[in-house]
């Protein structure tokens, strides 16, 4: 086994030379204490503006890629993977927070679990990272343990050990530096992938950080959601639908109450009323696009769709399109019926004489069962290219 290690460096001429001689020390117990019997060394100068060039240069044991303009920490790594030749592709900061040694704790660990990709969590008790960084770290976490039912500690990591096998799975990834946490979000979120943290120790930077910790913090958390959206976009519109709905109900509550007590609504409730009634269609809009996005992308990637993997046969014969588009006009008709009286006053004598709460509950569950009538022909359609789809890999 053949293991590549890339270094990008990007200014760093106060620690890249005490990172290329740990690297290049690190490699006799590396292949000691694993499979590893080679491994190379890539430096990839990242368009540096001082003597970090200069300084690895003079080091023979490494191969040196450099060009002259910035173009970004995750697009040096990936240059360094383009030319690397082993089994095993790994990549560490060269500012001097990580230990070159810890490769050999990753690539056992990485075998042992039979894992795709191995991360080493700089979260530990003995870790020196700045709290700002800390807290940065363990909110991302934080959003992809909860969308991908998973157990990560450290999204962002810049020391990890890839089969290369698993780069097709996890590609296309990010320039910037948000390309550690994309690698994560992606590799997580893919059931045909294996990732595992190991505990590592991991000291303060040598030098200046390059981060931008609200700039490249917002870049951190818009990769997140995008590849949560391609991967498991139910939860998030779950969670959206859930939240809109759920302070819509808030909402209710003292309207309720007001009309249990007075039996009546004031003129003034029209605008609390209204919000409600927006809220409520937020909610439901989001729940039915969720299930819809869902059998989407289990047509993307080929998985089995959401229907089927329900456990509750009730749930799935309720998201079948028929049932959808059933539910939807008994949701819309319950509307009219609801505002019935207010229809005959208005089509007999041009005006309507019944209290405006009646037609905004009435309009209300008009328009959320036309969403959820005109979201069942896209359900339908979906269904019938899945059925097409099938049948032709059957008759292949």
């Amino acid at each position: 086994m053949k293991l590549s290690i890339i270094i990008p460096a990007y200014n760093e001429e106060q620690s890249i030379a005490s990172t290329i001689e740990r690297t290049l020390n690190a490699r006799r117990n590396i292949m000691a204490r694993t499979s590893v019997t080679d491994i190379e060394v890539i430096v990839v100068n990242d368009g540096s503006s001082d003597r970090t060039k200069a300084i690895a240069q003079s080091y023979q044991d490494i191969s040196l890629i450099s060009y002259e303009k910035n173009k970004g920490y995750g697009a040096a790594i990936k240059q360094g993977f383009a030319v690397a030749t082993g089994d095993y592709l790994s990549f560490l900061d060269a500012d001097g927070t990580c230990n070159p040694e810890f490769f050999a704790d990753l690539v056992v660990n990485l075998e042992k679990q039979n894992a795709d990709i191995a991360i080493g969590s700089r979260l530990g008790r003995n870790s020196q990272m700045p709290k700002i960084r800390r807290l940065g770290n363990i909110f991302y976490a934080a959003i992809i343990n909860f969308i991908g039912n998973v157990n990560i500690t450290d999204s962002a990591s810049g020391m990890r050990v890839i089969k290369r096998k698993a780069l097709e799975s996890i590609y296309p990834l990010p320039d910037g530096l948000h390309f550690t946490p994309a690698m994560s979000c992606k590799a997580l979120l893919n059931k045909k992938l294996k990732l595992i943290e190991i505990p590592m120790k991991y000291k303060e930077r040598e030098g200046r950080s390059k981060l931008n910790v609200v700039k490249d913090g917002i870049k951190f958390f818009k990769v997140i959601g995008e590849l949560s959206l391609f991967y498991k976009p139910l939860k998030v519109y779950l969670t959206l639908g859930a939240i809109f709905i759920l302070i819509g109900c808030l909402y209710s509550i003292y309207p309720i109450l007001f009309y249990v007590t007075h039996r009546h609504i004031e003129e003034w409730f029209i605008y609390r009323l209204l919000t409600i009634l927006m809220l409520f269609l937020v909610g439901f809009n989001f729940i039915i696009f969720g299930v819809f996005a869902e059998r989407f992308v289990s047509v993307l990637h080929n998985q089995k769709d959401i229907i089927d993997r329900l456990n509750n046969r009730f749930l799935s014969d309720l998201l079948r399109p028929m049932s959808l588009l059933k539910i939807g006009l008994f949701i819309t008709f319950f509307g009219i019926i609801l505002n019935s009286k207010v229809i005959y006053q208005y089509v007999t004598t041009g005006h309507i004489y019944e209290h405006w709460v009646y037609v905004l509950t009435g309009a209300l569950f008009v328009l959320i069962g036309m969403q959820v009538f005109t979201f069942s022909f896209l359900h339908k359609i979906l269904s019938i290219y899945k059925e097409t789809q099938s049948f032709r890999e059957r008759k292949l």
